[in-house]
């Protein structure tokens, strides 16, 4: 169509001319020059209206990617293996071959995926995951190889030994395999707070890796001095144990400790034998009523726990004796609430003060689900036994199993629960046999409310289950200690809360916020928040982020801090204290994990190769049929004619004519 067009244009351009210029005219020198230009301005206007176009077909030879994802972590410089690494990318990215076959790119990473062709070996976080799960995203091609240059050892983020890769990945070890005789402290578990005058569980698990028996000594430090110490005895069959500590909260405030396993004679790596951690040691002077309307065993357990601890008193309050009640209670017990309990859970949701409640078969559920909204029942007429069964999952406060699946169960009505706020629960229901997932006891909260719910009665039994196991009633008793304490710190610090953690590590960014209160414990968020150190006269500023003030602070070296922070607007202040120590998570392995590596080659339809085996890589690389060019046709419509120049040269020919014919005189 086009050719027939640009022909048409030309016969059609030619006719008129012909017109104009020989049909029954005199015809002379002159005329033939006019003409050819007039055909040209001609023919170049009709092209410019038909613009010819034709296929033109072009072959491009695309190549797979090959990328290469190079740990620059601080880790591959501890296990002496940067050198090595850089040398390893050299031979890869120069290798004329590979070049010639794949289109080679390079990427590092550390907590991030980057660009960033400098190898630093700085970074203080290593997430493979995430540098894969980036590298699978930006392929666009089905088959492009990643060769991933990494000791294996990651630091946070997904497991990425069963992550499915969309890509195969080559995973080439750097660093040192050879296992080495090593202890180390592996889980540390406390409590962020403890009383003052009671001892506090310390809960321990160390390693040793190593062929031979060991004998050492744990230890734990305050301010330098040794407060306890404990031989450890390591066999060929026992290369893990567990210790219980009790420690004394003897001093008011954040307690700082080091926990430290003595190494051995030889030992390389001595960053994972210490463990630093803190502790807020708080004046918990606590009354708390337990108010009730009928008699029951669970009544004098109740009491005795609280009671175990010396700073708290439990008081029983029959519901008669209510309106004659004095004292300055901090938390209220309310057991198997009915209608007389109204008044009472009026007054607490009115002053949002936090409560425990205790169900079982004398509860009316019709009045306890209207007289407050945090949970509900569907209960029937019928009773039910649920026996307890520990919640692995449970986060909000340290706890541990008592070996609930031995203990007797407990009596409520049968139905379902439903909670309105968010809950977690610390023991589930189990029906003959049969795990409901239904909470037996949870705790809840609110804004500044915070609740607990047993949903039975006879947690009396508990209390001897526990002792018959333990020989004493002192586990079970810090377990319901526990729970009280989880309620009273509501009531803390109210003008101003610090939410800081007591340990750091050596150029981490050090995190401080603060909720603060205004007179009616609303949140308050207009206040002028500031921060000094103890020994500086130099102040760092809060600001707001998400409802709470905080700052950061960074470049603090090794020690501790003691710190002031004070509100300049109602003079209220607070005071804390952490300490810096001289730790990463990079360094706290000696050896590439070359076990998670394989896997994650497996995984993929990889392969695993060694730091001495780079030739084998180029060779499979290369002999992988996957892995070839392809041939990529483009299809492109081109315009025959440029319409700039076809312009142009319509514009000079009509100027040419003009010019002539003023030149010879003519019209």
């Amino acid at each position: 169509m086009n050719l027939f067009l640009s022909v048409l244009a030309v016969v059609l351009a030619g006719v008129m001319v012909y017109y104009q210029y020989y049909h029954k005219q005199q015809i002379n020198s002159d005329t033939r020059i006019l003409s050819f230009f007039r055909f040209l301005t001609l023919l170049g206007i009709l092209l410019l209206l038909i613009n010819p176009r034709f296929i033109q077909n072009e072959h491009e030879i695309v190549k797979p990617a090959l990328m290469l994802a190079v740990d620059n972590s601080g880790s591959i410089s501890h296990l002496k293996a940067d050198e090595k690494v850089r040398q390893l990318v050299y031979e890869l990215e120069t290798d004329q071959e590979l070049k010639q076959r794949f289109d080679i790119s390079r990427f590092g990473f550390g907590d991030l995926l980057s660009p960033d062709t400098l190898l630093s070996f700085t970074e203080k976080q290593t997430n493979i995951f995430k540098a894969i799960e980036d590298l699978n995203q930006m392929s666009t091609q089905k088959a492009a190889p990643i060769v991933l240059i990494s000791d294996g050892n990651q630091t946070y983020g997904r497991a990425y030994v069963h992550m499915n890769s969309n890509s195969p990945v080559y995973p080439v070890v750097a660093g040192d395999t050879v296992s080495r005789s090593d202890l180390e402290i592996n889980l540390f578990n406390v409590n962020a707070f403890a009383t003052l005058g009671n001892n506090f569980p310390v809960e321990v698990f160390l390693n040793y890796n190593g062929k031979e028996g060991l004998e050492t000594t744990f230890i734990i430090k305050k301010e330098k001095k040794v407060i306890y110490s404990e031989k450890v005895v390591f066999t060929k069959d026992r290369k893990s144990l567990g210790l219980e500590v009790l420690l004394p909260a003897d001093q008011l405030g954040m307690q700082l400790y080091e926990a430290r396993l003595i190494p051995f004679e030889g030992e390389d790596n001595l960053i994972n034998n210490s463990h630093n951690f803190g502790v807020e040691v708080i004046d918990e002077q606590t009354k708390v009523a337990v108010i009730y309307d009928i008699m029951h065993p669970d009544l004098g357990m109740i009491k005795r726990s609280i009671e175990s601890n010396q700073q708290r008193q439990a008081v029983l309050v029959h519901l008669d004796e209510l309106p004659e009640m004095e004292g300055d209670y901090s938390l209220f017990v309310l057991y198997q609430p009915n209608e007389g309990f109204k008044n009472i859970m009026e007054q607490l949701a009115k002053n949002e003060s936090s409560c425990f409640i205790i169900t079982g078969t004398h509860t009316d559920w019709t009045f306890l689900n209207e007289a407050q909204h945090a949970f509900s029942k569907a209960s029937t007429e019928v009773y039910e036994d649920y026996f307890p069964v520990y919640a692995n999952d449970f986060k909000t406060f340290y706890s541990e199993d008592l070996g609930f699946e031995n203990f007797a169960p407990l009596k409520d009505y049968f139905g379902k629960i439903s909670f309105a706020l968010p809950y977690e629960s610390l023991l589930v229901q189990s029906i003959r046999g049969i795990n409901t997932n239904d909470p037996l006891l949870a705790t809840f909260a609110e804004g500044n409310y915070r609740g607990v719910v047993l949903f039975g009665e006879n947690i009396w039994k508990w209390r001897l289950n526990s002792y018959k196991s333990n020989g004493s009633f002192e586990k079970f008793d810090q377990f319901f200690n526990s729970l009280i304490q989880f309620l009273y710190l509501t009531d803390l610090n109210k003008d101003m809360d610090l939410i800081y953690d007591p340990v750091y590590h050596v150029n981490e960014p050090i995190r401080i916020k603060v909720k603060n209160y205004d007179s009616n414990l609303n949140p308050d968020l207009n206040s002028e928040i500031m921060l000094q150190f103890k020994d500086s006269s130099a102040s760092v500023p809060f600001y707001v982020k998400n409802n709470l003030y905080e700052t950061q602070i960074s470049g603090l070296r090794e020690g501790r801090y003691r710190f002031d922070v004070f509100n300049k607007d109602s003079k209220s202040k607070q005071s804390g204290s952490f300490v810096v120590v001289p730790f990463t998570a990079e360094q706290e392995k000696t050896t590439a994990n070359a076990k998670d590596l394989r896997q994650l080659a497996l995984n993929s339809k990889g392969q695993l190769f060694y730091d001495d085996q780079i030739k084998e890589l180029k060779r499979t690389l290369l002999d992988d049929p996957n892995f070839r060019s392809v041939q990529k046709k483009n299809i492109k419509m081109i315009s025959l004619i440029d319409w700039r120049w076809l312009l142009g040269l319509i514009v000079l020919s009509l100027s040419i004519e003009w010019l002539i014919r003023k030149y010879r005189g003519l019209t």
